[in-house]
């Protein structure tokens, strides 16, 4: 365990630091801003412009129109894995560099490569979750919803050989009581008599 002279000692220490001064060491760690910045808490870190992310996302919240909490969170999720991931391909040109050592780009390369892969899946997996949610909640929202109570139930018709045509069963409505009553049929009355042929007969 330190002691408190050790503890003292170690904290005027880190005060003096300045960071790496060797070319070495400010190789090793030049990547660090890239590397940290992509698990920012922040969605935007410094040096970025929070007014482009704030039309970036809405834009999408345009496109998506999110309909409560959970579509909201979903979209704002889209938006910042898409910013994250425009953050690497802005990057990306830093690695490039003659300078270099080969050991240190590929490295380099492969990361930038793993977290670009990472980021566009978690784009297609958040639009995925955010296509079935919608889905589940509309289909939430019908079986919820009362559905139009029939009105009018349409009674049936026969035919007589004399080519007369009667109800059968008469209509019947759906009374503010919700007891189905049939349609009198004085006040509906019978189909008319076909009308006679003329006689083409002079």
């Amino acid at each position: 365990m330190a002691t408190i002279k050790q503890i003292r000692a170690n904290r005027r220490n880190a005060q003096k630091s300045t960071g790496p001064q060797s070319p070495e060491a400010k190789e090793h760690v030049r990547f660090n801003a890239l590397v940290h910045g992509l698990r920012a808490e922040s969605t935007v870190i410094p040096g970025e412009d929070q007014a482009k992310f704030d039309q970036h996302l809405e834009r999408l919240s345009a496109a998506w129109l999110p309909q409560d909490d959970m579509e909201k969170s979903l979209v704002e999720d889209i938006a910042v894995t898409q910013w994250k991931l425009a953050r690497i391909d802005r990057n990306e040109a830093r690695i490039h560099d003659p300078a270099v050592p080969s050991g240190e780009y590929a490295l380099a390369l492969h990361r930038i490569y793993l977290t670009q892969t990472r980021l566009q899946r978690a784009i297609s997996s958040t639009i995925a979750d955010l296509q079935r949610y919608r889905k589940e909640r509309l289909q939430r929202q019908a079986d919820t919803t009362p559905k139009a109570k029939e009105q009018i139930r349409m009674g049936l018709t026969w035919n007589t050989p004399e080519g007369k045509r009667y109800y059968s069963v008469l209509p019947r409505v759906l009374g503010l009581d919700g007891i189905w009553r049939e349609i009198p049929r004085e006040v509906l009355g019978d189909f008319p008599d076909p009308a006679p042929a003329s006689d083409p007969t002079p």
